[in-house]
């Protein structure tokens, strides 16, 4: 096993995984501008809504558009209607971001914040952690349903008998993109070697997780599997594998990952979650996805030196099995044979890891897209 150490997180309160007790606690240090760049995908896709089965509730199918959308609608949009509460991962989230325009643009309705009065024509959200909804849900009465992502939307919809599964972000927006490897520029710039071997590392193990969900009868599939459960606390084989088949693990930066960033800036500025104008959003885009180094990598992966060790220090999310393939690599000793020596620390969400980059607690994180961009830009 690889020589890995979990570290304490930024935040107030007592996370369980796999056993486990994680204290998030918070950090005073003094912030730095950031500046940070996207180097590697870690998955596409991986989110779903689920909501109280009496509802009725439905998404249309992608593409829907003209005469079909609006019966769609005609069917479906009084279901909405009706003051209903979602729980969100925050407004920084791909989720949030995704159910904020389905209900506004798709809908035509309003929606805010919950601040405990309720009205129709408004569908509300209040932040709650994907790995808490499942409890919120079955024990607060006011809250019809979430998005969150895998393994907490598969874990509700087959445990929780009132739970019903509304529709995937998937349907919303197909293969979009999800979680990133980000990393401090500066980090980038005076550690070449450190990231290359990170990514090498990074890469292989992508591949051999992606090679062990298509053979369940593997020696990978079963460490995949007791890795799964032990990081997410969902011991359930067919929760973890119904999430599986939600998702894509991907390294690889898209071709359109650099326009779909850009037009993230756009629609977070008319939110008001982006507080600093961007002149040109594809400028931004194109100076944050940073390609350079997958690029070396994909040509060919530096060679296995686990003699030297390099310590790099990366924070993420817990319990996410989006971000998996790092406890997987850690696990099977992948990165250890590229010489690195992992300090992770736990994350209740992306804001969390952006903080601290902004704190200097960590040289890489992984998280979501729409979090990155928001603290890039309002603090860079």
């Amino acid at each position: 096993m690889s020589n890995s150490t979990v570290a304490i997180a930024i935040g107030f309160m007592l996370f369980f995984a796999g056993g486990t007790a994680f204290i998030l606690v918070s950090d005073t240090s003094e912030r730095t501008d950031l500046d940070i760049n996207i180097i590697a995908t870690v998955n596409i896709n991986g989110s779903g809504i689920f909501a109280t089965d009496s509802l009725g509730l439905s998404l249309p199918d992608h593409g829907l558009s003209g005469s079909e959308l609006n019966a769609w609608k005609d069917a479906n949009l009084d279901k909405w209607s009706v003051g209903l509460v979602f729980m969100t991962p925050g407004p920084a989230s791909i989720q949030h971001v995704m159910l904020n325009k389905f209900i506004v643009e798709t809908l035509g309705l309003n929606f805010a914040m919950y601040a405990n009065t309720k009205s129709a024509g408004t569908v509300y959200w209040i932040q709650v952690a994907p790995t808490n909804m499942q409890s919120m849900f079955t024990t607060t009465a006011y809250i019809d349903g979430g998005f969150p992502w895998e393994p907490f939307f598969s874990g509700t919809v087959s445990s929780v008998s009132s739970a019903a599964a509304v529709g995937t972000s998937c349907q919303l927006e197909p293969n979009h993109p999800c979680c990133m490897v980000a990393a401090k520029e500066s980090f980038l710039v005076n550690n070449e070697a450190a990231v290359l071997r990170f990514l090498s590392a990074y890469t292989e193990t992508v591949d051999r997780v992606n090679t062990a969900i298509l053979n369940p009868s593997s020696a990978d599939y079963d460490r995949l599997m007791a890795v799964s459960k032990d990081f997410t606390g969902i011991l359930d084989n067919s929760v973890i594998n119904q999430a599986f088949a939600g998702l894509t693990y991907s390294y690889v930066l898209e071709d359109n990952l650099e326009d779909y960033t850009a037009g993230l800036v756009v629609d977070f500025e008319k939110l008001g979650t982006i507080t600093r104008h961007v002149d040109d959003p594809a400028a931004f885009a194109h100076s944050f996805i940073n390609r350079t180094y997958l690029e070396k990598v994909l040509d060919e992966r530096t060679e296995e030196n686990p003699s030297q060790k390099v310590k790099i220090r990366v924070g993420h999310l817990a319990g996410d099995i989006h971000q998996i393939c790092l406890m997987f690599g850690v696990d099977a000793g992948i990165f250890d044979k590229y010489g690195i020596e992992l300090v992770r620390t736990l994350y209740v969400n992306g804001p969390g890891v952006m903080n601290a980059f902004q704190l200097g607690i960590i040289d890489i994180g992984f998280l979501g897209l729409p979090p990155a961009v928001i603290n890039t830009v309002n603090f860079r």
